[in-house]
């Protein structure tokens, strides 16, 4: 059967895993999650919730390292934070290692891929 609109955009979907956290009992966190996001986004953009205990798996405690690096990289270079020697020192190896001086600007590198979306939304939040 074909569209009679033409062909459809394609539409990029997400799944999130989050770190367990304790809610109440009538709290649906998955569910409310991907209502509120989907909402927020006017289509279906977050397809799935999956929370689990973060300190049972390795992997996701190394993406959240290198989501803090890239993260305080950002806050240091809008001035957000003061600064630690040690998490500067990590930041720096990071980007000296995949040969970048910023995460400011989407970057890639072999499967290394950072996108940040410049707006003036997103750096109010990453400011709070």
């Amino acid at each position: 059967m074909t569209n009679p609109g033409g062909p459809r955009k394609q539409e990029n979907q997400a799944h999130l895993l989050a770190d367990h956290v304790t809610t109440p009992k009538n709290i649906k966190f998955e569910v409310n999650t991907k209502r509120y996001f989907n909402s927020s986004k006017k289509r279906l953009a977050l397809a799935g919730v999956c929370r689990f205990d973060s300190r049972s798996n390795d992997l996701l405690q190394i993406a959240d390292l290198l989501i803090g690096a890239i993260t305080y990289d950002l806050k240091l270079s809008d001035g957000v934070v003061p600064g630690s020697k040690y998490k500067i020192k990590l930041v720096d190896y990071l980007k000296e290692d995949l040969g970048t001086e910023s995460f400011r600007q989407a970057f890639r590198n072999r499967n290394f891929n950072v996108f940040v979306e410049n707006n003036e939304e997103n750096k109010k939040r990453r400011s709070s």
